[in-house]
């Protein structure tokens, strides 16, 4: 199965208005306040939070900061196409993911039933 999406497709997708997409910037807060795709949920975590989603013992709702967020998370999660993007993308191999962020993140979305992707 496919796990990614290239830029040209989001950029389709964003243009087009039609798709419904739920864009997630695993970037810090920093980066993610100076610029960011407009709509996306900023989902910086802290190493605390990271061992315990690890563990399974945190939702990931529970990492987004704003409510207004976490309740367009909650009720989008499982019917949008949920896209996840960091600095470091480009540069992402899916063999070698396990240990990201971006890595737990895409399973824990799958394992929840959401249809997850990655920004190539």
């Amino acid at each position: 199965m496919m796990s990614s999406k290239s830029a040209e497709w989001l950029q389709d997708e964003l243009q087009s208005g039609g798709g419904s997409l739920l864009l997630l910037d695993c970037r810090s807060h920093e980066l993610f306040e100076s610029s960011h795709i407009e709509s996306a949920i900023n989902l910086a975590i802290p190493g605390l939070m990271l061992r315990r989603l690890k563990k399974g013992n945190l939702p990931i709702r529970s990492i987004i900061p704003n409510n207004e967020d976490k309740e367009k998370f909650v009720k989008r999660c499982k019917t949008d196409t949920v896209v996840l993007y960091d600095e470091a993308t480009a540069d992402w191999q899916e063999s070698g993911a396990a240990g990201s962020v971006l890595g737990l993140l895409m399973h824990k979305l799958r394992d929840d039933g959401c249809k997850a992707y990655y920004l190539e």
